[in-house]
């Protein structure tokens, strides 16, 4: 499955991510379609996880088999 398999039938697949994500409301879940950011910063900020284990969460457990997709890391 890809992202775009999901988003076309994200409605459908809204109880799934619930079931991966059991302290996420289903209700809230509608809202995120389409945006991968928004909806993992929901998940970290419900899951108690870093911004950065949200992104990764939502691509890895969403999508089994996908890779991380690479995010730049600003020099500090």
């Amino acid at each position: 499955m890809t992202w775009r398999d999901l988003l076309m039938d994200w409605h459908d697949h809204i109880d799934r991510v619930a079931d991966i994500f059991p302290h996420a409301d289903p209700c809230a879940l509608v809202r995120f379609r389409g945006n991968r950011e928004l909806l993992a910063e929901y998940i970290a900020d419900t899951h108690d996880l870093t911004p950065a284990e949200g992104i990764e969460a939502v691509e890895l457990r969403l999508l089994p088999g996908a890779q991380p997709v690479p995010r730049l890391i600003a020099a500090e």
